[in-house]
């Protein structure tokens, strides 16, 4: 396939799940302080403002953990697509069945 005008980087792709995984659980793995620290926050205003964010981190990360997933998922499937492409150019004499995409 040294014709070919598409070049798939596997290390790239493993690479870029794996660290989209480890991303997600950081988030994930975050927990909830705000009963710890609100004792901190003062009083009026302040603890106002700060319970405010509070809340909306924790929507906010929730929604950056599932985008983190879906892209991490995305991912996976692109790489085991062009795999399989791989795989199948391979069995129709098209290639020769070691993915000539970089890292493999």
């Amino acid at each position: 396939m040294s014709d070919s005008d598409l070049t798939v980087d596997y290390e790239f792709l493993n690479d870029c799940e794996r660290q989209l995984g480890n991303l997600r659980t950081t988030f994930k793995n975050i927990e909830n302080r705000r009963d710890d620290m609100e004792k901190h926050w003062g009083a009026g205003n302040i603890a106002d403002a700060m319970d405010d964010f509070v809340d909306n981190w924790d929507d906010y990360r929730t929604r950056l953990v599932e985008g983190l997933e879906s892209t991490g998922k995305l991912v996976a499937e692109t790489k085991k697509s062009f795999e399989s492409l791989d795989h199948e150019l391979a069995k129709q004499g098209k290639g020769d069945g070691k993915g000539k995409g970089k890292g493999q």
